[in-house]
């Protein structure tokens, strides 16, 4: 059981009608190193309909959309097995002792919901589930125990005694081995065994694949593979058996190419045709980053997803181009290519190798390299001329010969970059591009000319319908030149660009059409138009690339057909000096490098070019009668989601279905998009706000654009793909609108309108207010101003009542006073004359004087007196103290003016000792307390 566990696979194919194989070979791209998690163990693969790749994986489903790698981690379990991909909403995994579907919210995220909850766990207690398929409306899913059906709504177990090994889907039929066993076929959730299928007992089947119309390809892990015509098993290709079993067999697809790709546990995986011969074997040796292979999977672009032991690799084909990528740097850096002798010639920095064309069509090819003793070092070009291959050297120029020894040529002392065949004035001579000047060869003589007016470092040369020499120089500009008739120097020269007079670009390169040069320099085409002795703007050519950024050289392939590079591209374009129209283009930015600063093509003949790479080469051959056009339109990219934030960082996430109004608070937004194969096409994003961009944004590989704090207002969204060829796709737009703030709204503004009418209102009435306030302050200062008068009045009244009541007590003190002293002169004078004469006069005056001393005219002058000025004491006594008599009252009258008791005696014609206990008396009714002085609670009493 470990063992299966360890080389456990996923079966996916395509099944089509079987095609012829074009033997083209791919380029390898390894993911894992420093992309995410890809790197751990991946068990399956899936595609999506928008082309998002997804992988089963050691710590998760593995989710790319050519962008962004993202992890979606399983709840329960941390390992996918497998992966079935239903749409782009729907994706299904199993894991150990766990099985589910993800959906996709509003996000853009997968959330996970398992399936297998609704079933007893014991069921399958230390199970993983392997397989995955979908089929008939129906969802299975297959661990080595059992098989449980999902019908979108309920889970059911199909019982079966023994155990599986592994499930598999051809055409419209479910498949599956007994453990170690028979094979069934799998209809509901009924298992009937395939007669004859006793042959695979005790081995494992691992693959099964359509073959023909309606027959099986059986693959086993050790007893080979079998054909399978509905009645009989069959061994088919006894060699490919005896390679894959002793690799052992693990995984295998049916491309839509018709071809088989068999991949195993120790040595990679191979290509097959349909009569079981191998096209190809990848393995590390050539790029695979690791030679066991758990799943194989053909993308909806036809190129080969590789699920390893360790990593992720992606085989992609080139249309008409082999790729033979250097692994180990053996070659070096490849400048040149040439086809010679049935053998391969390769210029490279470290020398020539070559290899026959027999062996360049096997596995593994450059591996079979062999270096030419005596080429050692830089290698510029190669040419095959007049027979003859000539190496462009470091060195100088040299000859390989058919016995492939070298021989070094003219005896130059200076390096060689280029050597063309020219016809000049009926005389065949090589124009050798060296490190220090011009030189012709005259092959027919060995004679060397050497025109010294240019010293400089010369990489290209050629002459034009006139007979003008055109020198490329190798850091600068260009040189047109007249030579003389003994080729012994120059009779004129003229230089261009360089800093030279005129605004053409510094560096140019040079290429030949009908006859003419054409100058390309800063992505824009030149001609010399001969009448005018001028450098002139080809624009022609310009208009043909006018999308195209970065042109690097142009080759001549024959005819009217060039090559175009860039940095990361390669165009075939066709110009006869009056129309120019591209034909084919190619991108190479994935993982495949030109070198740099001598991107270069080298034609090997009519039908085949090479490639020059950093890292070994392309071979482009283009089959007769294949079409390729060259792709404008790029498929249109989609979007994944809107998301909005507010200040705080939350999120809100919006439906892209419908037009979207977005609350103010959440101003800042977030699109998330992506495009089909996006990856593989090695497509960029363009986006652009309108409204707050002023274009498209610079071509970048990430799938979002943010835009934080937007004003309110409607906005239209667009992105869309570019590619390195100077491609567009079409645009996709989406409109949303930033409703404005809530101090913005109607019912805002409604307030607003509201709250200027209450402040009016408000501002009205304050000034209402103070204006009144002014009137009532000018009224109550003139009020104040009478009332002080009043009571100036008043206060002169009571001083004026006061200087009464004082003066009537005063006048009636002094006078009872004045009466005691007359009365005791009196009766001081009759005791000491007693006579009976002076009696009746005695008593008539003291009559008298009682009667002025006790008159009650003078009390009601002077209670008068004292009720003006203390009004309502006497009624407010009254009421207090009921029990006070009117000799009370008076007392209080006199205590409340604070007469002292000789004066209180005086006034009320008692002696002081009866003006004391009448004080004492009056204290009791009072109740005073002893402490208290008499006389201060009638001046505090109000």
């Amino acid at each position: 059981m470990n063992k299966l566990i360890k080389h456990i696979l996923l079966l996916s194919f395509v099944c089509l009608p079987i095609k012829p194989v074009l033997a083209y070979k791919p380029h390898i791209i390894n993911l894992s190193k420093g992309m995410y998690q890809a790197d751990n163990k991946n068990w399956s693969i899936g595609q999506d309909e928008k082309g998002v790749m997804y992988f089963g994986n050691d710590i998760g489903l593995l989710e790319f959309d050519g962008i962004e790698w993202k992890l979606n981690k399983t709840p329960n379990s941390p390992i996918a097995r497998s992966v079935a991909v239903q749409s782009y909403k729907t994706i299904f995994t199993g894991s150990y002792e766990e099985f589910g579907r993800w959906d996709r919210d509003i996000s853009g995220k997968l959330v996970y919901t398992s399936l297998s909850d609704q079933l007893d766990k014991a069921l399958f207690k230390n199970d993983d589930f392997w397989k995955i398929w979908i089929a008939d409306d129906h969802v299975y899913f297959q661990s080595f125990s059992s098989i449980y059906v999902y019908d979108y709504k309920t889970v059911k177990h199909i019982p079966f005694d023994g155990g599986f090994l592994f499930l598999s889907k051809v055409r419209d039929e479910l498949l599956v081995q007994q453990m170690y066993g028979s094979l069934y076929r799998l209809k509901s959730s009924t298992l009937t065994k395939i007669e004859g299928s006793e042959i695979f007992n005790n081995t494992e089947v691992r693959v099964i694949l359509p073959y023909s119309t309606n027959e099986y390809l059986i693959g086993t892990s050790t007893k080979g593979i079998y054909i399978y015509d509905g009645a009989t098993f069959k061994e088919w290709n006894i060699s490919l058996s005896k390679t894959l079993s002793s690799a052992e067999l693990n995984c295998g697809i049916l491309s839509s190419k018709g071809v088989y790709f068999f991949g195993t546990i120790l040595d990679g995986f191979y290509q097959v045709d349909n009569t079981g011969k191998i096209l190809d074997h990848i393995s590390t040796e050539s790029m695979l980053q690791n030679n066991t292979v758990l799943s194989l999977y053909e993308d909806n672009i036809g190129n080969i997803w590789a699920a390893l032991d360790k990593g992720i690799s992606y085989i992609q084909y080139i249309e008409n181009m082999s790729c033979f990528a250097d692994k180990g740097g053996k070659t070096g850096a490849v400048y040149g290519g040439a086809l010679w002798n049935d053998k391969l010639f390769i210029g490279t920095n470290q020398g020539v190798f070559y290899i026959s064309t027999d062996d360049l069509k096997k596995p593994g090819a450059l591996a079979n390299t062999k270096l030419i003793n005596g080429t050692q070092g830089q290698v510029w070009a190669l040419k095959v001329l007049d027979g003859k291959l000539y190496c462009c050297h470091n060195k100088g120029l040299k000859m390989i010969q058919s016995n492939l020894s070298v021989v070094d040529m003219f005896n130059l002392n200076t390096g060689v970059y280029n050597v063309s065949e020219i016809k000049y004035k009926d005389k065949d001579l090589l124009f050798l591009s060296t490190y220090k000047s011009l030189k012709i060869a005259d092959p027919a003589t060995n004679k060397i000319y050497d025109p010294r007016q240019i010293s400089e470092p010369i990489i290209n040369a050629d002459v034009d319908h006139i007979g003008n020499v055109w020198l490329e120089h190798f850091n600068r500009g260009i040189y047109r030149c007249k030579l003389n008739d003994d080729l012994s120097g120059f009779q004129t020269f003229s230089y261009y660009g360089g800093n030279s007079k005129g605004d053409l670009p510094y560096k140019m390169k040079m290429f030949k059409v009908g006859g003419r040069i054409v100058l390309l320099g800063n992505n824009k085409f030149y001609t010399y138009d001969d009448i005018s002795n001028k450098i002139v703007s080809n624009t022609v050519l310009d208009e043909c690339f006018k999308n195209v950024k970065n042109l690097k050289q142009v080759i001549h392939i024959r005819h009217n057909e060039f090559w175009a590079l860039t940095d990361a591209s390669v165009y075939k374009f066709s110009y006869d000096g009056y129309e120019a129209s591209i034909k084919e283009s190619y991108n190479l930015d994935i993982n495949l490098s030109l070198v740099n600063a001598y991107e270069n093509i080298s034609i090997l003949n009519d039908s085949l070019s090479l490639v020059c790479l950093d890292n070994g080469f392309l071979i482009y051959k283009k089959e007769p009668g294949s079409k390729l056009h060259p792709q404008n339109k790029l498929s249109l990219p989609y979007l994944e989601s809107l998301g909005t934030t507010n200040t705080r960082g939350d999120y809100e996430y919006k439906d892209l279905s419908k037009a979207t109004k977005i609350s103010y608070n959440y101003n800042a937004v977030t699109f998330s998009f992506s495009a089909e194969n996006a990856f593989a096409s090695n497509f960029s994003f363009q986006y652009m706000l309108q409204g707050v961009d002023n274009g498209w944004s610079t071509p970048q590989k990430v799938n979002h654009a943010s835009y934080a704090r937007l004003p309110e207002g409607k906005y239209i969204f667009m992105v869309r793909t570019v590619d390195n060829l100077g491609h567009y796709s079409d645009s996709v737009s989406y409109e949303f609108e930033i409703l404005p703030p809530w101090y913005q709204t109607f019912w805002a503004y409604l307030l607003y309108i509201v709250l200027i009418i209450f402040t009016m209102y408000l501002i009205w009435m304050l000034i209402l207010r103070r204006y009144r306030n002014l009137h009532l302050q000018k009224i109550r200062a003139r009020e104040t101003r009478r009332l002080k008068m009043l009571t100036g009045e008043l206060q002169q009244a009571v001083e004026q009542k006061n200087a009464e009541l004082l003066t009537q007590t005063s006048f009636i003190i002094q006078k009872n006073e004045l009466i005691l002293k007359i009365k005791d002169i009196i009766d001081d004078f009759y005791s000491k004359n007693r006579s009976n004469v002076l009696i009746p006069l005695s008593q008539k005056i003291n009559a008298l004087l009682n009667t002025n001393m006790n008159t009650e005219d003078d009390w009601k002058t002077f209670l008068l007196k004292f009720e003006e000025k203390h009004t309502g004491f006497f009624k407010k006594m009254k009421i207090l103290y009921p029990q006070l008599t009117n000799s009370d009252l008076r007392l209080c009258a006199c205590l409340k003016l604070n007469l002292e008791t000789k004066e209180i005696a005086s006034l009320m014609n008692l002696s002081v000792r009866a003006v004391e206990n009448s004080r004492y008396r009056l204290r009791k009714k009072l109740n005073i307390l002893p402490s208290q002085n008499l006389n201060e609670f009638f001046l505090n009493l109000n």
